[in-house]
């Protein structure tokens, strides 16, 4: 039961941040399209009113820069499965605490998935690419390691750095709402609203509900019966000193409630009875040590695997 809810949380976790039309390609990628505009001071004094400042541009610039960087990224996620006359409700909160550098590339993530009462599972991910190009993923479930080559793109999921500019690559939908703290610092806070119906084209151009049909479930009929799900809004926080992103944030609900219903529907007879409902799915994630990360090295035994 926990594997299969692992996977399942998952799969739908990274179908659900693909919300925006976002290019999740590789870092270098991604970084060399951040070159309009020049960065701007955050010098200035403390105000009530947000400063003009392009922040945002600003920060998706450094971000260029970054060669190491650590982030975490949290998913919480309630739910509840009723079947025969009888619903179970499943509170969980998925952690991904990851490092990563670049030149080399390569990553270290520890995840924590705490399902309440059914328990937690913890898996250690480390990723690297070599220099003929090939990446690959080792993973340890807490029992043995095992190993799994991949395209570069699919690594980079676990990219704090490279999911962070992802996330907000089109700055020209966010608008400046104020000031807030983040972690003690001052920070410009960003929001970014989409409607549903243009949330949902851009995950289906971006190939996310992919992930889904390694689990058994038709594409074509996941996209005829996904209803509305309502308008999503975004924040991003750029802290004021350093002009870093330094935090992300959505409420996902709605979008997931309505991607559990229709993959039921889409099961037919096989889920006659059977009913999935969401009432919380929040995403967030804060970047730290830019440049400054903790060192590792990939453990001898993942790779003696």
């Amino acid at each position: 039961m926990k594997k299969k809810f692992l996977t399942l949380a998952l799969a739908v976790m990274l179908t659900v941040t693909a919300c925006g039309g976002k290019d999740t390609t590789t870092s270098a990628e991604s970084k060399e399209a951040q070159t309009e505009e020049s960065a701007v001071s955050s010098e200035g004094e403390e105000a009530d009113e947000p400063e003009e400042v392009d922040a945002l541009t600003a920060a998706m610039e450094n971000m260029s820069s970054v060669t190491n960087m650590e982030g975490q990224m949290v998913m919480e996620m309630d739910m509840e499965i009723a079947a025969d006359g009888q619903s179970q409700p499943i509170v969980s909160v998925i952690t991904m605490n990851m490092t990563v550098f670049d030149d080399p590339m390569k990553l270290k993530v520890e995840m924590n998935a705490d399902m309440g009462e059914e328990g937690s599972v913890q898996e250690s991910i480390y990723g690297e690419v070599t220099e003929d190009g090939t990446a690959t993923i080792y993973i340890f479930d807490g029992e043995e390691w095992y190993s799994q080559v991949v395209g570069v793109a699919d690594m980079m999921q676990y990219d704090a750095g490279n999911s962070m500019i992802s996330l907000i690559d089109n700055e020209s939908m966010y608008k400046l709402e104020g000031m807030e703290k983040v972690n003690g610092a001052s920070a410009f806070k960003y929001a970014c609203v989409t409607s549903g119906e243009e949330a949902k084209q851009q995950i289906l151009s971006t190939g996310a509900l992919d992930s889904l049909a390694s689990l058994g479930f038709d594409l074509n009929q996941l996209e005829t019966l996904w209803g509305d799900i309502g308008e999503l809004t975004e924040y991003v926080w750029i802290d004021k000193a350093s002009l870093y992103p330094v935090k992300y944030e959505v409420d996902r609900t709605q979008i997931m409630d309505a991607l559990m219903s229709s993959m039921i529907a889409s099961l037919g007879e096989q889920a006659e009875g059977l009913e999935m409902g969401v009432s919380k799915m929040k995403i967030s994630m804060t970047c730290s040590n830019f440049n400054n990360a903790a060192d590792f090295t990939i453990p001898e035994e993942a790779k003696a695997e």
